[in-house]
């Protein structure tokens, strides 16, 4: 689990202890009352149960990311092959060695950063425009940059989509946690409160509320678990 957790369970596993601690704090609510919880604690805890086996897991979030990153290198992919294409119809007007040639600055392209590929495709844009009448020797034209900065534009978005979707991530998880660690208040809490009052008096009951006292999954406990003895 993350760092911040207040718990070392899944949070999958801190569902089912919250309908647990539900169902129980409804057969008990009178000997709740008498400790001051209203009524309406038992709404309140599967209200919050609901919501968070309700909020989407970070697996969810990571696909969210994972498509936008993919849709971010397609972008990517397809301004670095129009500059790739504009590279070799520059390289046969100029050549390889001349001056104009060597203003596009086209060298070591896949080593560009994201960002870096974005301001390229500009730089390349604008020395090609002023030198149309000479491209157009290689089928060169207007609509040859307007489509690279088109894909330039798609690049820049994409980066922003996949900033957002990483962040997005980010949040949700935090929020997801939150969610989680309120809950797990709330039923720690309420588990206390139920050793309390049934601790001499009902070793049954009372066992209901050493399970969520518990690390292991409810799966995971026994038949028998020993009572506790503080």
């Amino acid at each position: 689990m993350a760092e911040n957790t207040l718990f070392n369970f899944s949070i999958p596993e801190l569902g089912q202890r919250g309908d647990k601690i539900a169902n129980v704090f409804t057969r008990d609510k009178a000997e709740f009352i008498s400790y001051g919880y209203p009524e309406e604690t038992a709404a309140s805890i599967i209200s919050q149960t609901e919501t968070l086996k309700e909020f989407p897991s970070d697996e969810f979030y990571e696909g969210e990311q994972r498509m936008a990153t993919h849709e971010k290198n397609v972008a990517r992919e397809t301004l670095q092959n129009l500059l790739l294409d504009l590279r070799n119809r520059a390289q046969l007007v100029y050549g390889i060695n001349s001056v104009d040639y060597k203003a596009f600055s086209l060298g070591r392209l896949a080593d560009l950063n994201d960002n870096e590929m974005v301001q390229r495709a500009l730089h390349v844009s604008q020395v090609a425009s002023v030198r149309l009448d000479k491209l157009a020797e290689k089928m060169v034209t207007q609509e040859t940059l307007d489509t690279i900065l088109d894909g330039r534009s798609n690049l820049d978005d994409a980066i922003d989509k996949q900033a957002t979707a990483i962040t997005r991530r980010r949040e949700k998880k935090i929020e997801r946690l939150r969610l989680a660690n309120s809950l797990y208040k709330l039923i720690s809490e309420l588990s206390g409160v139920g050793k309390l009052i049934w601790k001499n008096k009902n070793e049954a009951y009372y066992l209901d509320y050493v399970i969520y006292g518990s690390n292991k999954a409810m799966a995971e406990q026994t038949e028998t678990p020993e009572v506790e003895t503080e």
